[in-house]
C-alpha cells in the first residue's frame, strides 16, 4: 500500500514568492504552525489515500485521460483562508481562483476514480495550496491570523503556470512528509 494523491505542482518562482512572503518571515516562524516546505506546496486535485501499489497503472490510465487545456494555463493566487474557518484554524491556506480548465480536470479525475473504484473525495473543489497545519493543542491567536492575512494580501506571488498532472506518494517521515512522483501527465 502506498499513501498517494494527484496534483498540479507550483511552480518555482511561485512557490519561493510564498516562502519570501510568508514563511520566511521572523514573526511568522515563530507561529505555532508546521509549515509545508516549499517543495512540497502544490494544488490537490484527489487525495487517493492508502492505495494498492497494483492500482498505480489504473491511475496511470485515469490521469492520461484528463483533457488538456486548450491554451497555456496558470494557477492564480487569491488571498488567504482557513480550514474549518479563521476563528479556529487547523489549516492555512492560499486561494487559487477557481477557473474552468481546473474545474474540468478535477471533475474527470474524480469522475474516473469513482467509476474505476476508488474512493473518490466527491466534496464540492476548493482549490488552495496549504501553507502549513496549526500545531495541536494550541490556540492560533485572531492577531496571528490577521498578521498572516496582511502579509499574504500584500505579497506578489507570480500566476503558477501549469502543464501536467501528477500522482505522488505521500512518505511520512517524523520531520513532515516527503512527497514522491509515481507518474506524470505533461501537456
Amino acid at each position: 500500500m502506498k499513501r498517494m494523491f494527484i496534483a498540479i505542482p507550483i511552480q518555482e518562482t511561485s512557490r519561493n514568492a510564498i516562502i519570501k512572503a510568508v514563511m520566511a518571515d521572523e514573526k511568522a516562524k515563530r507561529m505555532p504552525v508546521r509549515w509545508t516546505s516549499v517543495q512540497n506546496l502544490h494544488l490537490t486535485m484527489q487525495f487517493l489515500g492508502d492505495v494498492d501499489e497494483k492500482r498505480i497503472p489504473d491511475l496511470e490510465s485515469i490521469i492520461d485521460s484528463v483533457t488538456a487545456p486548450a491554451h497555456p494555463e496558470s494557477l492564480v493566487f487569491t488571498g488567504m483562508g482557513a480550514f474549518p474557518n479563521p476563528a479556529s484554524p487547523r489549516i492555512l491556506w492560499i486561494g487559487i481562483k477557481k477557473i474552468d480548465i481546473l474545474l474540468k480536470i478535477q471533475k474527470q479525475l474524480t469522475n474516473s476514480l469513482f467509476e474505476r473504484g476508488f474512493d473518490a473525495d466527491r466534496k464540492r473543489f476548493s482549490p488552495h495550496l496549504t501553507l502549513g497545519r496549526v500545531k495541536e493543542n494550541v490556540r492560533f491567536e485572531p492577531v496571528n491570523y490577521n498578521y498572516l492575512e496582511n502579509i499574504v494580501t500584500a505579497a506578489i506571488i507570480p500566476d503558477s503556470p501549469f502543464d501536467r498532472v501528477t500522482l505522488f506518494e505521500s512518505l511520512l517521515r517524523p520531520g513532515g512528509p516527503i512527497y514522491r512522483v509515481l507518474y506524470e501527465k505533461k501537456w
